[in-house]
């Protein structure tokens, strides 16, 4: 069944409506915030094999709201190309929006479109709605609280803050940890999933400004958690399907490193490595775990993709702390795996994603590449592709490795990095 693609990833930002081309197949209508580089489709297209004329593209020209999503302009342009065969809608964010371009573009409203005209999904996105769904379904969360105001918060903080010595005070709905603020009475230093330390030696002043801070009218409460070291970060990728049946994808680990500037406030995010390196037993508790906050959302009526993130503490708990009900950053990496080495790729492969690789144009950083024996090459099963691209060179590159092991991974990462920077000087 042909499809709509609806890249309504929450930015206009070109590196990250680059990124899901990789998504595309043949047939394929693909309603985009930006008319797409043409030459990094090409390449994307080339890689998976796919022509490039059988893929159709509309573009919105803005960040793909709810608001852009029914525009009357861009209805009509996709219906035009819809004729009258059946279409699966695919989705980034299932949103109201999303729910009435399909009724404007004549989609029948299955179940999950219903449940996202009434903004059902709201339910599964928002860290406090996430503590309250979890703990129902018996997912091992953080010990915490959601919390109305800036004296209960105050409260909530001199009453975790003493189980570890650090704990997060998180704003409702953001992406990235970038609305999570860590207290401590230990050093405050950068720590992974945060985009701030803070002293808690004034907890009453400290939840004052964290309440100013993080809360509005769209984010009126805010969730207070234990923060545990972990050793390792993971998530674990699910696909709902239109009956509710639950199909694992894929799970990784979440790589972050220090700053080179000693004075940054949060670590740098690498990129996602898949699959999740965790013991057997660990990964096993967590899938069987994550998979019970997946069947609940399931139940409900959501229908897409979902991710769960989580933790393992260095006493070996696991924790999760977050559920995304959308694509993750790790579903162009999964088909990435999918198109180029098949199905089975989480069997024989580790994929390692580069968030950080220098800028350079897309015909200089595909030469080097191939020049150093670097590039992605079907008959070895191992090499690396640009994953996501700005073509104004503002921001980095996006890269994927894909290797047999882990550390054929890391010594290809280390030629990229190597290669770049040659040319660069």
């Amino acid at each position: 069944m042909p499809r709509i693609v609806l890249l309504n990833v929450g930015t206009a930002a070109p590196r990250a409506v680059h990124r899901q081309l990789w998504l595309l197949r043949e047939g394929d209508v693909v309603v985009s915030p930006l008319v797409p580089d043409e030459e990094f489709l090409r390449y994307v297209c080339g890689e998976l094999g796919v022509d490039r004329a059988r893929v159709r593209f509309v573009s919105a020209g803005e960040n793909l709201t709810d608001e852009a999503l029914t525009a009357p302009a861009l209805v009509r342009e996709v219906r035009a190309l819809l004729g009258h065969a059946a279409w699966e809608l695919l989705p980034a964010h299932h949103t109201e929006g999303v729910a009435a371009f399909a009724d404007l573009c004549g989609l029948p409203a299955d179940t999950g479109l219903r449940f996202a005209a009434q903004r059902g999904p709201v339910l599964l996105n928002r860290k406090s709605h996430f503590r309250q769904l979890a703990v129902g379904a018996e997912v091992p969360v953080p010990e915490g609280t959601v919390v109305t105001g800036p004296a209960a918060l105050a409260a909530a903080v001199e009453r975790y803050l003493p189980r570890t010595g650090t704990v997060v005070v998180k704003r409702d709905d953001d992406l990235g940890g970038q609305g999570n603020v860590a207290l401590t009475l230990k050093e405050t230093r950068p720590l992974p999933g945060t985009r701030a330390t803070l002293a808690a030696d004034a907890p009453e002043a400290a939840a004052d400004v964290l309440w100013a801070e993080l809360t509005d009218d769209r984010n009126p409460v805010l969730a207070v958690e234990t923060y545990h070291r972990s050793t390792d970060s993971f998530y674990a990728e699910y696909l709902i399907g239109p009956a509710g049946d639950v199909t694992f994808l894929n799970s990784g680990t979440i790589r972050r490193r220090a700053d080179t500037d000693p004075a940054a406030p949060e670590l740098v995010w690498v990129g996602l490595e898949l699959p999740a390196e965790l013991p057997a037993g660990t990964s096993a508790r967590a899938l069987t775990a994550s998979a019970r906050m997946v069947a609940l959302a399931a139940a409900i009526g959501y229908r897409g993709h979902i991710n769960v993130d989580g933790i393992v503490t260095g006493t070996g708990e696991v924790l999760f702390n977050e559920a995304n009900a959308r694509w993750g950053g790790s579903l162009a990496l999964h088909a990435v795996g999918e198109r180029l080495l098949g199905p089975a790729y989480l069997d024989t492969h580790v994929l390692s994603g580069l968030r950080d690789v220098p800028a350079l144009p897309l015909p200089a950083a595909l030469d080097v590449l191939r020049r150093h024996g670097l590039a992605f090459s079907p008959e070895t099963g191992e090499g690396a592709v640009v994953l996501g691209y700005d073509p104004s060179g503002e921001r980095p590159l996006e890269c994927v490795v894909l290797a047999p092991t882990r550390e054929r991974a890391r010594a290809l990462e280390a030629g990229i990095r190597d290669a770049v920077e040659e040319v660069r000087r």
